[in-house]
């Protein structure tokens, strides 16, 4: 077998690949070590560690954002910042902080101690949120208590699970298990309910089981400080009056006022700091010579997108040739397309890492399998043959979907031309999807870019307008997709110039539209006679009076 094969010398951390299911995943290992705290998730973590306090104060906030944004990853990870010290994972959480805020990790490790919060984990389901929170406080309080004194209260939720139970039931034994969590010094009750619009969406078709009022009572209960307190978490993918559609005026105004008991934190990452959690998957071995290769190409490559505007907002050359390389064999323009494509089609950070973990035609490993050697890359024409056979039915932007639609069918009319054609059409059509949300622009500057140096890209452009396929726009200095006239505007423009001939365009228009002379002092007299005739009629009113 040969070791020096490119599945060997490319690698990648599988547990980006797919999704987390956070009941299931709270306790692994392997999902922490995955695990890399963005700048979203470390300013949501400053904000919660803000109410590590003995005072009442805010303690509920509802992590609003699309699937695949790393919300249940990032609600893992808190987790395991705030379990029992005795816990492996917990030295792994605050030492993978230490890493990338230091500040805030000494922060945690001197705010939890040995016994640490009692995490409270549910994920949602067309079902009932009150019976399913009391079964989780159960199975909860069991594994917290495990090696300590059982307290009564693990009786009482035992009883619990097999009864039907009131909103303030359900809350005094809440406050129970607080307190029992306070009588052995522990730090206080974490809840965290993933996927809560699951939830809301059973409540908005069974208003009678009032689960939006017991959401209301665990977000006071929050909000009381002391010595041991009640953290909330709720994660969701729209705000709560979206799910709220279809009930009567009094009842959705009931819900936003349970909104307003919880703090929104948008989540959703920058494409910037998804390109940097996708380069952090990347594990690589190569040689010293190989790796200065590569980041010369690099190089040169983002020095061309820095001419163009084309890097991310804030991205810097240095920063970016360093992220870039680090995500060999994607090529830099494929890698900087993907976080910006993957939010435009589908589920975000989960759609990007199901690419690279994908072995269907044209996924990563499809396409890394067909490398040969170090100093190949998978091209931006690549990720569009990936997206169009397996992910383009799936984008909900009619506008994205319409362009997938005109790429295809310029395609189609290409028919059986040179296979190179073929790639650069796919990948001019790549950067019609993106549009100016990305700073990507077809021009002939980053299309060259996007090819060996042995293909002539030039010549390439120049056939495929000649066939019709694509247009230059000479005001955005790019090329489009086609999408199939054979009308050519430039020509018919310049052809009806030279029959015109040279024109006075002023006089031409003066002769075609005369306009009527307007006399200022017609109409300062026509003024005067009407103030004059006002002032007669009012005295000769006066006069008959």
């Amino acid at each position: 077998m040969n070791d020096n094969t490119m599945d060997n010398i490319i690698q990648l951390d599988t547990h980006y690949t797919r999704s987390i299911n956070l009941e299931r995943d709270a306790d692994s290992s392997e999902v922490l070590n995955a695990y890399i705290p963005t700048s979203r998730a470390l300013l949501t973590l400053n904000q919660i560690t803000d109410t590590f306090s003995d005072k009442a104060c805010p303690r509920a906030w509802s992590l609003v954002g699309p699937y695949g944004s790393g919300k249940s990853s990032f609600a893992a990870f808190l987790g395991h910042l705030l379990e029992q010290k005795e816990h492996k994972n917990n030295a792994t959480a605050i030492d993978i902080l230490q890493k990338y805020n230091p500040t805030l990790a000494d922060k945690i490790n001197a705010h939890n101690n040995d016994n640490g919060y009692c995490i409270v984990v549910l994920t949602g389901s067309p079902a009932s949120l009150s019976k399913r929170f009391v079964d989780a406080l159960y199975q909860s309080a069991q594994r917290y208590f495990d090696k300590k004194p059982k307290p009564l209260i693990l009786d009482e939720l035992a009883q619990a699970t097999e009864s039907v139970l009131t909103t303030t039931e359900i809350i005094n034994l809440l406050k129970k298990l607080k307190l029992a969590v306070s009588e052995i010094s522990g730090k206080g009750v974490l809840i965290v309910i993933d996927e809560l619009g699951k939830f809301l969406e059973y409540e908005a078709r069974h208003q009678g089981d009032n689960d939006i009022f017991l959401l209301q009572e665990l977000a006071e209960a929050a909000f009381h400080g002391g010595d041991v307190n009640i953290l909330l978490v709720v994660l969701m993918h729209q705000a709560f009056e979206q799910y709220s559609k279809g009930l009567g005026e009094d009842l959705k105004n009931e819900w936003v006022k349970v909104q307003g008991r919880f703090e929104t934190v948008p989540f959703l990452e920058s494409a910037e700091q998804t390109l940097r959690v996708m380069a952090a998957a990347f594990k690589h071995q190569l040689t010293e010579q190989q790796t200065k290769d590569i980041n010369g190409y690099v190089n040169t490559i983002v020095n061309v997108l820095d001419k163009q505007s084309a890097l991310f907002p804030g991205l810097n050359v240095i920063p970016a040739i360093e992220i870039l390389s680090q995500c060999y064999p994607l090529h830099p323009i494929a890698a900087l397309i993907l976080p910006t494509l993957c939010q435009k089609v589908a589920q975000n950070e989960r759609t990007l890492f199901n690419y690279l973990g994908s072995q269907e035609p044209f996924g990563f490993k499809d396409a890394l399998s067909r490398l040969e050697n170090v100093g190949d890359w998978v091209l931006p024409w690549e990720i569009f043959e990936y997206f169009i056979q397996n992910q383009s039915a799936s984008t909900t932007d009619h506008v994205t979907h319409r362009r997938w639609a005109e790429i295809t069918t310029a395609t189609e009319r290409l028919g059986d031309a040179n296979v190179l054609e073929t790639q650069l059409l796919k990948t001019i059509g790549l950067f019609n999807i993106l549009g100016s949300q990305a700073g990507f622009k077809a021009s002939e500057e980053v299309l060259h870019c996007c090819f060996p140096s042995t293909v002539n890209v030039k010549q390439l452009l120049a056939s495929l307008e000649a066939k019709s396929i694509i247009n230059y726009r000479k005001f955005s200095s790019e090329y489009r997709v086609w999408e199939g006239s054979d009308f050519e505007l430039d020509v018919a423009v310049k052809e009806t110039v030279q029959q015109i001939g040279r024109i006075n365009l002023a006089e031409t228009l003066a002769h075609r539209n005369k306009l009527a002379p307007i006399v200022a002092r017609k109409n300062q007299h026509y003024k005067a006679r009407s103030n004059a005739e006002v002032l007669v009629a009012k005295l000769s009113n006066l006069c008959l009076a």
